[in-house]
């Protein structure tokens, strides 16, 4: 249970000291001053937090090109074949 304890202590005063090493840097003025809040307490910057490097993001592959569907038979109501001003069938499916 002791060793339980000190453990404890250890890593708070551990985590304090680090606290202490991270501060920011004390914020001056343009004249060179030091530049105090509302309650007259000196200002510091934050310090900056650690941010993990973003990997880049893996490329997707391109599909395979997907093959054309041909149109339906187009035929008109007496059953014979649809064409075009041209002369040419007509199918379902437009360009």
């Amino acid at each position: 249970m002791k060793k339980l304890l000190s453990v404890i202590v250890a890593a708070a005063f551990a985590a304090a000291s680090l606290g202490v090493a991270a501060q920011g840097k004390d914020v001056t003025d343009k004249k060179g001053g030091t530049v105090t809040d509302k309650k007259g307490a000196p200002v510091t910057t934050k310090a900056m937090k650690d941010k993990p490097k973003q990997e880049p993001k893996p490329k997707k592959a391109e599909a395979p090109a997907k093959p054309k569907e041909k149109g339906a038979e187009v035929k008109t109501k007496s059953g014979g074949p649809v064409t075009d001003k041209k002369g040419e069938k007509v199918t379902g499916k437009s360009k």
